[in-house]
């Protein structure tokens, strides 16, 4: 026994050795320089900086870490207390990934914070590689910081300072490249747009967001629309607002696509279809609120201290309901959803982490025969949101191969394939949805908007899902569509035409609290019927892009590549 612990002790010490001899505290000191600094290169590619900024982008952050690391002869110590700073470079590269290029915008992180752990397990299981990449770069680095911190060595007093002087040369050049170019772009050229500060202040701003929307129920306590309905109390009627997930109007057949994916919704006339409409976000979290109150992209800090049109349909005496699809994730939706009378959740089942939208219709059946005079009922779907080939049961499966395996070009084919059999299910839904409400009788009608697109890989560029901090035309054009039951046409047919009239017009997701509102015949002063579908002064205006920090941008100044301005003039969308 002893000498089995003698040899593993000699196996120990020779294995050290050889670290030592390999990985000096010298050679450990520039590879953790260059791993920290793996972000500022590969963005250096793939952001449009000036050619002189680019040099700062690199100098500045890289003199900062050198100073870092010298803070210790042990810079394995400075590595791991960096870790903050490394999640957020893996963050950050795994979005490259995805996307091609940006920094990490706030709605990034918040996503982080809003999305539940089996989205997330479904979106990491098809981005392998990304994932592998971040984790062969990351971990042994990390090891090897653990490792060089149990180690006698040291890095030289000679070696720091030589490393403080080059800090101190590469500061003064990163300088001096910064100062020049900020006097040729000074709006692009400023230090808060350097990496990584730029995606701390991001991360910043959506902390306090997070912390904004969790005092939502106390800023919006005292919120009163003053709600009434100018409708007959026993006239009996029902509005339902279907919200679709990530639905992108391209691959509607409704909306001239070259497989007719909704052949129930092109069957009836009586449809109304709106050409032109895009959503001012391309996230769910803040996409979905927006279409429930009266804020808009020009004035989103509303949303803090306002209720939902849920609270405004209430307080007009109708009994409210708010049928998900989705999972509680601490956001404004489900803020507005527990302001209705009736909040229900599909549970996840053993066979499917989440339940197909048809399963939200026996729950729709049982308000629908409740006997309630007035009903507002809001479902939440979950669409075609990824993975595509989990939204649809066998019946819907009408495009195949439609199994995905992973994210590429040559799989392209069968990821279409199961996006379309989802909108298959989606028109199925909406078809079901009507004829439930033509069987009440009663003064109906259905308005169904999608929360935004998807990327599907759709040219060179290889982009993929949504989210991403420069949106796309597939982000943005989404569905809608209004019916109304004959009995609301008899008693309202102006509102009908008025819709009509109103399909080519541009708008965005704004119009659908006005409009609602107005269905409802509820007056509140929170109305515009300038937002209004069915009325006469129906004019949006310019339509606004919730961009970085709740910054509103004009439509026409988001900086689209050249592909997406030409799928906005193919689809003849607006550019305003």
């Amino acid at each position: 026994m002893a000498l089995g612990r003698k040899g593993n002790r000699d196996s120990y010490s020779t294995s050290m050795k050889r670290f030592s001899l390999l990985f000096t505290p010298q050679r450990l000191f520039v590879f953790f320089l260059g791993i920290i600094l793996v972000p500022n290169i590969f963005l250096c590619f793939t952001e449009p900086l000036p050619a002189l900024f680019k040099g700062a982008y690199i100098l500045i952050p890289g003199a900062l870490y050198l100073l870092l690391l010298n803070l210790s002869r042990r810079p394995g110590i400075i590595f791991l207390a960096l870790l903050p700073l490394h999640f957020v470079g893996a963050v950050q590269l795994v979005l490259l990934y995805l996307f091609g290029h940006s920094i990490i915008a706030s709605d990034m992180y918040l996503n982080i914070f809003t999305t539940n752990s089996g989205e997330a397990l479904e979106l990491l299981n098809k981005l392998a590689p990304a994932v592998i990449g971040v984790l062969l770069l990351y971990l042994p680095a990390l090891i090897l910081a653990v490792c060089s911190i149990r180690r006698s060595e040291r890095v030289s007093p000679q070696f720091r300072k030589r490393t403080f002087i080059l800090a101190m040369l590469m500061l003064g050049s990163g300088a001096a490249l910064y100062h020049s170019a900020h006097r040729q772009v000074p709006q692009k050229a400023r230090l808060d747009n350097l990496y990584p500060i730029n995606a701390f202040n991001n991360a910043r701003f959506a902390i306090e967001s997070w912390k904004a929307s969790q005092q939502y129920r106390e800023s919006s306590r005292d919120f009163d629309y003053r709600a009434s309905s100018t409708r007959e109390s026993q006239q009996p009627e029902v509005y339902i607002l279907v919200i679709g997930e990530t639905s992108r109007a391209a691959n509607w057949g409704l909306y001239g696509y070259d497989r007719n994916t909704t052949p129930r919704l092109c069957a009836r006339p009586e449809i109304i279809r709106f050409d032109d409409v895009l959503t001012p976000i391309n996230a769910t979290h803040k996409s979905v609120p927006l279409m429930l109150c009266a804020a808009g992209a020009t004035d989103f800090r509303q949303i803090y201290r306002q209720k939902s049109l849920i609270t405004a349909f209430g307080q007009a005496g109708f009994r409210t309901a708010f049928l998900s699809n989705q999972r509680h994730n601490g956001s404004f939706t489900e803020f507005f959803a527990d302001e209705a009378d009736c909040s229900r959740y599909l549970a996840p089942t053993p066979s499917n982490a989440h339940p197909y939208d048809e399963d939200l219709l026996p729950l729709l059946d049982s308000l629908l025969n409740s006997g309630a005079k007035k009903q507002f009922i809001v479902l939440h779907t979950y669409g075609s949101h990824f993975n595509y080939d989990e939204r649809y049961g066998l019946d819907c499966r009408v495009f195949t191969p439609d199994r995905i395996d992973k994210i590429d070009r040559k799989n392209r084919l069968a990821m279409t394939n199961a996006y379309d059999n989802s909108i298959v299910a989606t028109d199925r839904l909406l078809y079901q949805i009507i004829e439930r409400l033509a069987r009440t009788g009663h003064t109906a009608a259905m308005l169904y908007l999608s929360d935004h697109g998807e990327d599907l890989l759709d040219d060179d560029r290889n982009r993929f899902l949504h989210a991403s901090p420069r949106p796309t035309y597939y982000q943005l054009h989404v569905p809608c569509i209004l019916w109304f039951s004959p009995q609301y046409i008899r008693r309202y047919p102006h509102d009908e035409r008025q819709a009509r009239a109103n399909h080519a017009t541009p708008f965005d997701s704004r119009a659908v609290f006005h409009t609602l509102l107005a269905i409802g015949g509820i007056t509140t002063d929170y109305r515009n019927d300038r937002f209004s579908l069915i009325s006469p002064s129906f004019q949006p205006g310019e339509r606004y892009y919730l961009g970085e920090r709740n910054t509103p941008v004009p439509v026409r100044l988001i900086p689209f590549d050249a592909e997406d301005r030409l799928a906005f003039e193919r689809h003849g969308v607006a550019l305003r």
